[in-house]
């Protein structure tokens, strides 16, 4: 409930009321002009705020930004993935890392298969020697050379070569092939074993590797590159493995070089 008085002021009749929720208000243009009533806590009532809120534009940068780290997190991964499965068949199948156009490059891969050898070769192009593969399995008593059975050619650029020694299913010899890969197709060579060559391939004895291994060799234009060069130890031979004396004796083993050919 509101008291009210009226209050003359210079002709103008005011009224005044007193009480929590309503003002009245007369104006002097149009005094009869009835009360307006106000509500005082409209005028002081807080704007809404904006603290928390995006905008349409903000959420789709936003939804930018995440798209872009994670397309970016997913082809890291890949890319790492990617790395490692080449590494793996770089390993696997040999990997000859760039080299100058003056040198010949060979590496040895790995090989599960018994007397199996797997070999990566790279002749540069436009030399002055042409490259041939020569193979044996016997070393001569005295000799620093074996006595070369046959050679297959090597033609420049990279060639995947397999020396194996294995029975021919065709005709049940023992036999050692060479079978070269390239860019030109594919090249066999093979020559029957002796049979004494056979019963030492067949049977458990130590051997000595001092050809190409897993790393990378490479040697200037011109000069021989044994590539293969495992001798077998059979009975006093085996002493070369404590060093007593050396070798006196025919050694039969597993040749092969790369050898130039001046044209």
């Amino acid at each position: 409930m509101a008291l009210s008085s009226e209050v003359a002021d210079g002709g103008f009749a005011k009224r005044y009321s007193v009480g929590t929720g309503l003002t009245v208000s007369s104006s002097p243009s149009n005094p009869l002009r009835s009360p307006t009533l106000m509500n005082e806590n409209s005028d002081s009532r807080p704007l809404p705020s904006r603290r928390g809120r995006f905008s349409l534009r903000q959420l789709l940068l936003a939804i930018t930004m995440i798209a872009l780290v994670l397309g970016n997190v997913v082809s890291i991964l890949r890319l790492r993935k990617a790395e490692s499965a080449l590494a793996a068949l770089r390993s696997e199948s040999g990997y000859l890392s760039p080299t100058e156009d003056d040198s010949v490059a060979a590496i040895r891969a790995p090989s599960e298969i018994p007397l199996n050898y797997v070999f990566r070769v790279r002749v540069p192009e436009g030399t002055p020697f042409d490259y041939r593969l020569a193979y044996s399995t016997w070393l001569p008593k005295g000799k620093t050379q074996p006595d070369w059975y046959s050679m297959i050619a090597i033609r420049p650029g990279e060639s995947l070569v397999t020396v194996r020694i294995a029975e021919d299913p065709r005709d049940e010899r023992w036999k050692i092939s060479t079978l070269v890969r390239d860019s030109g197709g594919v090249r066999r060579m093979g020559t029957t074993l002796p049979e004494a060559h056979t019963a030492i391939f067949r049977a458990s004895h130590d051997v000595i590797s001092t050809g190409v291994a897993g790393s990378m060799v490479t040697l200037p234009l011109g000069q021989p590159l044994r590539i293969l060069d495992d001798r077998w130890l059979v009975g006093d031979e085996s002493l070369l493995l404590s060093g007593d004396k050396p070798v006196n004796t025919d050694q039969i083993g597993v040749y092969a070089e790369l050898q130039p050919i001046a044209r």
